[in-house]
This record gives C-alpha cells, structure tokens and sequence, in this order.
C-alpha cells in the first residue's frame, strides 16, 4: 500500500476540524505560536478563513434551526 501524503489544500480542511472540533481560538493560537500573518502565504491564510468563516455559519445555523432544518434559513 503506497503512502498517499495530503495536499495543502486538504491539510488546511483537517486543520480547520481539528482547531473547530477543539474550540481553539485561531488569532490566540496565531499569538501563541509568534506567527505574524503578514510574513504568511496569502492563499493559504485566505483558504483557511473560508473554511473557518464557513463552518462558524453552519454551526450557529445548525444550534438556530436544528440539524434537520439549517440549510433551509
């Protein structure tokens, strides 16, 4: 069985799970690490905030209008 590594694109999904399943705040992680966004790949930076931004909404749309019924608000 090969070794089958992900694409960045893919580990920034898995990242953004995690830190959401985990409640991790991002800016104090960000902080926490030394990491100055401006020195950072824009693409990537952007990607995850699509991500983040994208499962916040589900989520406050799911606790709002139930499971079964989020995507029709």
């Amino acid at each position: 069985m090969a070794d089958t590594k992900p694409s960045d694109s893919q580990l920034r999904v898995l990242l953004a799970q995690f830190l959401f399943a985990h409640n991790v705040d991002i800016e104090a992680l960000y902080g926490a690490l030394g990491t100055d966004l401006s020195n950072a790949d824009a693409e990537a930076v952007s990607h995850m905030a699509g991500i983040i931004d994208g499962v916040m909404l589900a989520t406050s749309k799911i606790r709002a209008h139930g499971l079964d019924n989020w995507t029709k608000n």
